[in-house]
């Protein structure tokens, strides 16, 4: 039963307390009738709200109720919407936003006009959007300009520049061309108000989402820029602009297509991420769905976060060879070096999108590389180890999705 009542004594007062139980919780408001023995001086005790709740890093407080997503991880359950990933697999991106957005699957008609309304926000995506990311660096050493021309003997390390800064510099490009949509200046209550024009502006950022995208990558790798199409889908369009194109088409290739499509389903919900909570404190404020995706994005740029991809990526380079592995495992047991894209906070047991990732990775022909052998070592040695298993360490969706990237 998810309903009931909690029957608490305070040792430190003998008295007793009811608290009621919904859905599986109790409100941490309804603990501030605990109060601590008035002739205690303590200054912790002598609070104004009573007994609190603390759990730093949120690590079992429930912050919202959802009915977008449901995850279970001691059954490797994720459901969205009520629906399993095997009865997504072959959702697009109009019908998995669609399901997400408004609670419905969409039918041929809503499928095709979603693709149309979004295909039209990324055409009306003001063209200094792209300008403002064309013209920052690319590469970090050009940042050090100055420092090489002065001093012709010293060298730089040429890092490229991470592809976040350029991101969110393209959003806020963007939010600064459509001032109307900001409550502040506007309406302090649209998005409460009224759905039509909040549904609007959602499509039309994640529209801008697509071009910010495509031109980042352009960008970084030098190469010329394609613009959105009307008869394209939100995927086709977004190979399109990065440049994932086939040389002698210019199209997109159907299996890429494919493969990047499945993974955007495993990752296109997944609870109280740390982006997800971001997002909705950047939006208590009632600010728009631009700053929303901004504060998402920053949050994203941790290596606990999305940065944990690079991360992993970067751990295997340093690994090299899957005779290295036993020596790199030893120096994690004992806290010398720490695995990322290993564990997961949510699930104790395997990640259910780690196995569907790893089908993903067959059908890129250009992933089978040494590093997934590396991989793949550390997923062999870490199973047969107890420091791993004792832990419920296991292998998460970062740890076989940056190859998912690479293979692309």
């Amino acid at each position: 039963m998810s309903t009931g009542t909690l029957f608490i004594r305070d040792s430190r007062t003998n008295a007793n307390y009811k608290i009621p139980i919904n859905r599986n919780t109790v409100r941490a408001t309804d603990l501030q009738g605990i109060r601590a023995p008035s002739f205690n001086t303590n200054r912790a005790d002598q609070v104004a709200h009573g007994l609190r709740v603390y759990d730093p890093g949120l690590q079992n407080t429930a912050v919202t109720t959802s009915a977008i997503s449901f995850s279970d991880h001691e059954h490797g359950l994720l459901l969205y919407r009520g629906h399993t990933l095997e009865q997504l697999w072959g959702s697009d991106f109009e019908e998995m936003f669609h399901l997400l957005l408004w609670g419905a699957y969409p039918t041929a008609s809503q499928r095709e006009e979603l693709r149309q309304r979004l295909a039209q926000y990324m055409q009306e995506v003001p063209d200094i959007v792209r300008q403002t990311i064309f013209n920052l660096p690319y590469d970090g050493s050009l940042c050090h300009m100055s420092v090489m021309l002065s001093l012709p003997n010293v060298e730089t390390n040429r890092t490229a520049t991470s592809p976040l800064p350029l991101i969110l510099a393209g959003l806020s490009a963007y939010l600064a061309c459509i001032p109307d949509v900001t409550p502040a200046n506007t309406n302090a209550t649209i998005y409460q108000t009224d759905i039509k024009r909040a549904d609007q502006i959602i499509l039309q950022t994640v529209a801008a989402y697509a071009v910010v995208f495509g031109a980042v990558r352009s960008h970084r790798l030098g190469i010329p820029w394609q613009s959105p199409s009307l008869h394209q889908t939100y995927y086709e369009n977004l190979f399109t602009m990065a440049g994932l194109v086939d040389p002698d088409t210019s199209r997109p290739d159907p299996t890429r297509i494919s493969c990047f499509r499945r993974f955007g389903n495993l990752n296109a919900e997944h609870g109280m991420a740390l982006t997800v909570f971001s997002t909705l404190v950047t939006a208590s404020s009632l600010t728009d769905p631009v700053s929303c995706l901004i504060s998402a994005v920053a949050a994203a740029h941790g290596p606990l976060h999305f940065g944990a991809t690079e991360s992993a990526q970067r751990a295997l380079r340093d690994i090299g060879h899957p005779t290295n592995v036993p020596a790199f495992i030893e120096e994690i047991k004992s806290g010398k070096r720490k695995l990322f894209g290993y564990g997961h906070r949510t699930y104790k047991g395997m990640d259910p999108r780690v196995r569907p990732i790893q089908s993903i990775l067959k059908d890129l022909a250009d992933v089978h590389e040494p590093l997934l052998k590396v991989a793949e070592a550390i997923e062999e040695a870490a199973a047969k180890d107890e420091f791993f298993s004792t832990r419920g360490l296991y292998p998460n969706a970062d740890f076989y999705g940056n190859f998912v990237f690479t293979g692309m």
